[in-house]
């Protein structure tokens, strides 16, 4: 690993430096404030001391000049002892000491104090005050802003369109980086479960019409949310107008029977009860019902008009029901979006499509990482 120290005035002065020196892959280990200059200890300069490490390319063996036999001698007597294993980060590195990962631990802390707004470059500020106003979490900020200003520098002249590219382009990179594939399986139900209010119904409506108007699939319908008053007829009021079979459980022993009925159906859709998600007795009761999970797909419904922290405690909320995917709602009637690339960035599920309006089938979209660019930019459409 190559280590590089710079003596700045601050992290964005450093930046070109470090890509100049070290490239656009080095990492920023360390900053402390240093004084500089003076007389016999007076009139000292307060300055930024930046610590910068690149990893080294494995350096390219040698042709062997020596006969065999002393060769092998010579190898045999180098070959060092296997130091004792260390905790590595969740990118494993060869290269790495104990004391660089213990430093590797803070570079986030640290690119979240750095990426303040009096920090950056004059043409990444609209870009910072975008980020913020859509609610991406500052870690994320600070990941696509370091990122940015390494490839950028300090040019003066980076036009407002260039900037919106490369953001876009950088956000794709950091949704591939994270957004769990799909598991591929072919389930007999697919299940919605989630919190009261965010959509489930509607949504599963909207999944069932593409599913039987656009892919030609026999679709079938199973509610179990008999809590809430008119639940069961909202759903059979799509499966009329589908013109698809439904029914009711409100039992695991329901539910293998409504599978029975529905045998003759490609795929089966499951809606459940939107109840109180702090309610420990809400999860056990839907665990009972789910509790042949090889045969269900579990997706949690979420409304992107909730708070990020309520989001995350939802999830957390739900950790002893497998969950496969997530599904987001009500796109439309939110300002901000940031909330769908801190749930890819910080969680190991899936987002698969988000929900962007009332109208069944139309208001719903496949969650690829161009539209969640365009969403977290600040853009309507999905071009």
């Amino acid at each position: 690993m190559r280590l590089k120290t710079y003596i700045v005035q601050n992290v964005s002065e450093a930046l070109p430096m470090i890509k100049r020196d070290l490239g656009a892959d080095a990492l920023i280990l360390n900053t402390k404030k240093v004084k500089t200059g003076g007389f016999i200890g007076f009139f000292q300069k307060e300055r930024l001391e930046v610590t910068a490490a690149v990893e080294a390319q494995p350096k390219k063996k040698k042709a062997a000049s020596k006969a065999p036999e002393e060769a092998a001698a010579v190898q045999k007597a180098s070959v060092p002892v296997p130091p004792a294993p260390i905790a590595a980060p969740e990118d494993s590195n060869p290269y790495l000491t104990g004391d660089l990962i213990n430093e590797l631990k803070g570079i986030k802390q640290f690119m979240m104090q750095s990426m303040q707004e009096d920090h950056l470059p004059a043409s990444l500020k609209p870009l910072n005050q975008c980020l913020n106003s859509q609610e991406v979490t500052k870690e994320i900020q600070s990941e696509i802003l370091a990122k940015m200003m390494l490839t950028i520098g300090q040019q003066p002249d980076v036009s407002v369109a260039q900037i919106h590219r490369m953001a876009k382009t950088e956000i794709v990179r950091l949704i591939g980086l994270h957004q769990q594939k799909p598991v591929l399986k072919d389930p007999e139900i697919i299940c919605f479960i989630g919190p009261t209010g965010v959509g489930k119904t509607t949504t599963i409506a909207k999944i069932a019409a593409d599913l039987l108007l656009r892919e030609g699939k026999k679709v079938g319908l199973i509610t179990s949310d008999t809590y809430r008053i008119a639940a069961v007829e909202q759903l059979k009021t799509y499966a009329g107008i589908l013109n698809i079979p439904i029914q009711v459980v409100d039992s695991a022993e329901d539910l293998n029977r409504a599978m029975a009925e529905l045998a003759a159906c490609d795929i089966i859709l499951m809606d459940t009860a939107g109840r109180n998600y702090q309610q420990k007795q809400y999860i056990d009761d839907l665990e009972a019902l789910l509790a042949d999970k090889n045969k269900i797909q579990i997706n949690l419904v979420l409304s992107l008009t909730a708070k990020y922290e309520d989001m995350k405690k939802i999830i957390d909320n739900f950790q002893t029901i497998k969950m496969d995917q997530l599904l987001l709602t009500k796109q439309d009637e939110t300002s901000s979006s940031g909330a769908i690339l801190n749930l890819i960035y910080h969680y190991s599920i899936p987002v698969t499509y988000i929900a962007n309006g009332q109208n069944v089938p139309d208001d719903i979209l496949t969650a690829t990482p161009e539209l969640i660019a365009n969403f977290v930019l600040g853009e309507d459409d999905n071009d």
